[in-house]
């Protein structure tokens, strides 16, 4: 392992910690900068457990005021994040453009945290996620500034679109199931999110980003329809499935793999 694969692997797991930190913080409407707290009963962490992956190494993975252990998850992020700042090394090589690509790569895990766990894209994120990746146009390796913006400008127009067919589309569903259906299928933070999916992977990136999104979120479907119907036998009618992940997926794989997807595209129609 070349010192430049440690060290951004290290700078990979730092960041995977500050995720976690963010994403237990946030949702409580509390103000980053505050010591690091269990999330189930909001007892102080030991400096031992603010790294899940140190907690679980050192013994100290279970929360002194509940007993409750460290999340699965903050392990998972604190691994996954620095492998996959690692491979956008190996990609890129150090760069300006690789420093872009890793933050947006870290707005996009912990928006799916967040999405999966609360159901929320948040504001305070995505706010400062869109003027980065606005700043960050104009050092894109890949697109150009005005291929960025026209991606950020889809994406805004086409989320927003969907979140103004969101309500007419639940209020048939209640009148399909004969009762109300509570859960919004779609939210403000998924427009929001489109808008710095744009941003990311440009024009005419974003059009294969949203179809990705639409094919992995029908699969999605299905796969929780499947468990939850056919295998727990407790499945109901209408559920709303977080749609931002699929978002993020279509985001990352053109993010990163978009121009070769596109020369296969044209290669292939051609």
């Amino acid at each position: 392992m070349s010192i430049e694969t440690f060290v951004y692997a290290l700078v990979g797991w730092l960041v995977g910690v500050l995720i976690n930190y963010a994403a237990d913080t946030l949702p409580r409407h509390a103000r980053l900068g505050e010591t690091p707290r269990c999330p189930a009963c909001g007892t102080p962490r030991a400096p031992a457990a603010w790294s899940a992956v140190v907690g679980y190494l050192s013994g100290r993975r279970i929360c002194l005021g509940c007993s409750a252990p460290l999340p699965l998850r903050s392990v998972v992020v604190e691994l996954v994040t620095p492998a996959v700042f690692v491979g956008l090394l190996w990609r890129y090589g150090p760069s300006v453009h690789l420093g872009f690509l890793s933050l947006y790569t870290a707005i996009l895990i912990l928006v799916t945290v967040t999405d999966l766990e609360h159901r929320l894209i948040l504001g305070v994120v995505m706010a400062p996620a869109i003027l980065l990746a606005m700043g960050g146009a104009f050092f894109n390796d890949d697109w150009s500034y005005k291929s960025v913006f026209l991606g950020g400008a889809f994406g805004l127009v086409s989320l927003y679109v969907m979140f103004l067919l969101a309500q007419p589309v639940s209020a048939w569903l209640s009148r399909l199931s004969g009762r109300e259906v509570n859960e919004e299928p779609f939210g403000f933070g998924d427009v929001t999110l489109g808008a710095f999916i744009g941003l990311i992977t440009g024009l005419p990136g974003v059009f294969f980003a949203l179809l990705i999104t639409l094919l992995s979120a029908g699969l999605g479907a299905a796969l929780y329809w499947f468990i939850r119907a056919v295998i727990q036998r407790r499945y109901t009618l209408f559920t709303a499935i977080p749609y931002g992940p699929f978002l993020v997926l279509g985001g990352f794989v053109m993010m990163v793999y978009g121009r070769e997807i596109l020369h296969w595209y044209i290669t292939r129609g051609g």
